[in-house]
């Protein structure tokens, strides 16, 4: 159990949320429209980043070629590697951990945004804010294509030991050119603007970044230039999220999940 835990804490949030969901359900009657929302979006975020990772290995099979020894040689001119932080992750065991942890609990985030714009902002503010957090996903999908990147965990079977001075050149690998950008930390970038608003919200918003970077670059999932492709892409989502439209009379439909009255 422990061990499940760790690698899927994105899963088992869920269940626990939708425990919880169920029970604010029978307790807040006069709220059962916002919950009945907050339960069908934490049900359906982890499917969600399991249909985009499905369509990340579906991209791997169009373009089997990925361009990681260029990326690599970039993270060199950099001046700085994951590979540092890999070999500190490899040592200590806790540091295994708190990356797992942190890694999985993006589905997890996504959703405290979304509840959080819901609950003490207003439904407008929350479906444009879920609109984004799904652009988010998707719209990296075609960049991927274009720029097939596995992360050097899977470039480097070695990782995270060192691999020296290497020549550039395009290189067969079987898994997800889900690299660049770095969607991690773009939704990461994301959570934090859109929890502004409040102190809480932004020291939970940095701490989850700060997570994320350290957790990306430590799995060996991402290159320090994966990270830095994601600030111009998430400064285009949040451009796009900031754009005028007229979403004051939006607001959710009620939805019946329940329809037996509790007993």
């Amino acid at each position: 159990m422990a061990n499940f835990l760790i690698v899927y804490p994105g899963m088992v949030a869920v269940f626990v949320l939708t425990i919880l969901l169920m029970i604010r359900w029978l307790r807040l009657p006069a709220d059962r429209k916002h919950t009945e929302w907050l339960l069908v979006v934490t049900l359906l975020v982890e499917p969600a980043g399991m249909l985009c990772q499905a369509t990340a290995n579906g991209i791997s099979v169009l373009e089997p070629m990925k361009y990681d020894l260029y990326i690599y040689r970039i993270d060199e001119a950099l001046g700085f590697h994951s590979f540092w932080l890999g070999e500190a992750v490899a040592h200590l065991p806790s540091l295994r951990v708190l990356v797992s942890v942190s890694y999985g609990l993006l589905a997890v985030a996504m959703l405290s945004v979304f509840a959080a714009n819901l609950l003490w902002e207003s439904e407008a503010a929350a479906l444009k804010v879920a609109r984004t957090l799904a652009l988010n996903l998707f719209l990296a999908l075609p960049i991927y294509l274009l720029i097939p990147v596995c992360g050097p965990q899977f470039a480097f079977p070695a990782f995270p030991a060192w691999p020296g001075a290497i020549a550039a050149h395009p290189l067969a690998i079987a898994a997800a050119p889900n690299g660049i950008p770095s969607v991690h930390t773009s939704s990461a970038l994301l959570v934090l603007w859109f929890l502004r608003k409040w102190k809480l919200g932004r020291v939970a918003g940095v701490s989850f970044l700060a997570l994320t970077v350290f957790a990306t670059l430590g799995s060996g999932q991402h290159y320090v230039f994966d990270l830095l492709c994601a600030v111009p892409y998430a400064t285009f989502l949040i451009w796009l999220h900031e754009q005028r439209t007229d979403s004051s009379a939006i607001e959710l439909a009620p939805i019946s999940l329940f329809p037996i009255a509790p007993l």
